[in-house]
């Protein structure tokens, strides 16, 4: 679909709903400033953002004489979407206001080798179950998270780079986006867990316009925000770290078939195997669980049992590497590292730190900031929400669905235009 010109009015009043949420212009003169439209245009614009419920009035400004002039605020509790996280061995289920506030999340432990169907049901029937524990407000759409890659045009999942666990191929059959969309009856956007985690790290206040989020979870993921934009790469796979080569000398097998891989060291399937060899041999150490996860293997390190200790300080190395090749040639301005247990270990990120001041270039470090995510996740969640409002307030939706005053018709939307984005 065409981009809307800046002439559109509802490109202009999309303009108008961007800056007083960001708080860039929030009266008549700011905004005529910031956009170079005449008064009358403005208020035309502001009269429309009003009648959408986007904006209110919050006061005037303070004025040396006369009247001061009136004051606009995002009305982000006006609104509720849904979100929603696909993991192999959990669901998250949340909804949130527009201001991408949680209102309330479920976590429900989940095997994705169950049926692509009986998943999607549950975290619908989650969904429907929230609006009717919070009735004040329609929800405007849903953004749902899964742990493949996503291509952006069509919603549809991309197979990750090697084979993976089996739960992961069927994301890759099914259309979960049109699913959705049909069952809850908005408009649906879908995306990888590890981008949406970092779209999340990005909505905080402070956050730069160069940003890098990296997950640890099952395997190794980041996301990239560059100039302010998500940035997704030609084929929607930027920002899979997993196999970077970190250690050519290293005789570790990885999924992928080759040796050296972050993934061999970092990820939670590598952890946890190299757990239970300790176990095995009676290095267990602090271990008591045949069954070992990451959690364990960080509380038995920090309890100072020695193997364990080694295993996260190998992974801490092996990260820390490879966020040193990212970081020299992509210079973000944050690093944000998040996702399990492992990446709330301080031995884990003051060790990290350490490779990473080592092995970058110190031009590359000397105005970076490194520091971890939500031990609850909730960049996941809120990435989510925010993936489904930037969307919805952008100028291709807003002419579309505002003049029919909500945005539920997206969906009529996008049966015309299915490859609308």
């Amino acid at each position: 679909m065409v981009a809307p010109s800046h002439q559109d009015p509802w490109a202009q009043v999309s303009e108008v709903v961007r800056l007083i949420h960001s708080g860039e212009a929030r009266t008549r003169p700011e905004l005529a400033e910031n956009t170079r439209l005449g008064r009358n245009i403005i208020t035309q614009r502001i009269q429309s953002a009003l009648d959408l419920g986007l904006i209110r009035p919050s006061g005037e400004q303070r004025s040396r004489g006369g009247r001061g002039a009136e004051v606009y605020e995002f009305s982000g509790d006006q609104g509720r979407i849904l979100a929603a996280t696909i993991g192999t061995a959990e669901l998250r289920v949340a909804l949130t206001d527009l201001d991408l506030q949680i209102i309330e999340s479920r976590r429900i432990e989940w095997d994705l080798m169950v049926s692509p169907q009986a998943t999607c049901e549950r975290v619908a029937t989650e969904m429907e179950d929230l609006l009717r524990a919070h009735p004040e407000h329609a929800a405007w759409g849903v953004g749902i998270g899964v742990p493949t890659p996503v291509q952006p045009v069509t919603g549809r999942t991309i197979g990750p780079l090697i084979a993976g666990p089996h739960a992961l191929e069927w994301a890759t059959k099914l259309d979960i986006r049109t699913w959705f969309t049909q069952r809850m009856n908005s408009p649906v956007w879908t995306e990888s867990i590890s981008n949406l985690a970092t779209l999340g790290a990005a909505s905080a206040p402070d956050s730069p316009s160069d940003l890098l989020y990296v997950r640890m979870g099952r395997g190794v993921s980041a996301g990239v925000i560059s100039g302010g934009r998500l940035h997704r790469g030609a084929d929607a796979l930027a920002g899979e770290i997993t196999h970077l080569t970190v250690d050519p000398t290293s005789t570790q097998i990885c999924l992928c078939g080759r040796i050296g891989c972050l993934d061999t060291f970092a990820s939670q399937w590598a952890i946890e195997a190299a757990a239970g060899r300790l176990l095995m041999s009676g290095d267990g150490g602090a271990l008591e669980s045949r069954a070992v996860t990451v959690t364990d293997v960080v509380a038995a390190a920090e309890a100072g049992d020695p193997g364990c200790v080694d295993l996260i300080l190998r992974a801490a190395d092996a990260t820390g590497r490879a966020l040193a090749s990212a970081v020299t040639w992509f210079n973000p301005r944050r690093v944000v590292v998040g996702g399990n247990a492992l990446a709330m270990s301080h031995l884990f990120t003051g060790a990290l730190t350490r490779t990473l001041n080592a092995q970058a270039p110190a031009g590359a470090l000397q105005n970076l900031d490194l520091t971890q995510g939500s031990a609850e996740r909730t960049e996941e969640l809120r990435g989510a929400a925010a993936l489904v409002t930037e969307t919805l307030l952008s100028p291709s939706y807003l002419m579309e669905w505002g003049p029919g005053g909500f945005p539920i018709d997206v969906t009529k939307i996008l049966d015309r235009y299915p490859l609308l984005v």
